[in-house]
């Protein structure tokens, strides 16, 4: 059985987007990490967005980065709708998964990697 989030919080406090996965797991996502890690095809050829232009006043400083509001692709991925005027992108929830910034995923990410493939 595939591992899904049950419960998605949009603003779960301190600029990040939460998800409690079917497994138990909880992956805690800062907004600029998940926009950086945008899988559309214009971001993926482009590399990490750059930081939002100033506005016609710049005293005013700019708007931190965030999520205007999130939808669920079918049953398998969220599109997220960024205050930037960014939305194009599709993060399936294994590719949300694989993301996962927390030490637990970090360091069994990096065993895969580390791990010799067979022929």
């Amino acid at each position: 059985m595939p591992i899904v989030p049950t419960k998605i919080k949009l603003a779960a406090g301190n600029n990040t987007l939460s998800i409690v996965w079917s497994d138990g797991h909880l992956s805690v996502y800062p907004y600029r990490y998940l926009r950086d890690k945008c899988p559309c095809a214009t971001c993926a050829q482009s590399g990490p967005s750059s930081p939002m232009e100033a506005g016609p006043f710049p005293i005013l400083g700019q708007k931190p980065l965030r999520p205007e509001r999130a939808e669920l692709v079918g049953r398998y991925a969220l599109q997220i709708y960024w205050n930037d005027g960014h939305s194009s992108g599709i993060y399936s929830f294994p590719y949300l998964r694989e993301l996962c910034p927390c030490a637990e995923c970090a360091g069994s990410q990096a065993g895969e990697e580390a791990a010799p493939r067979a022929s």
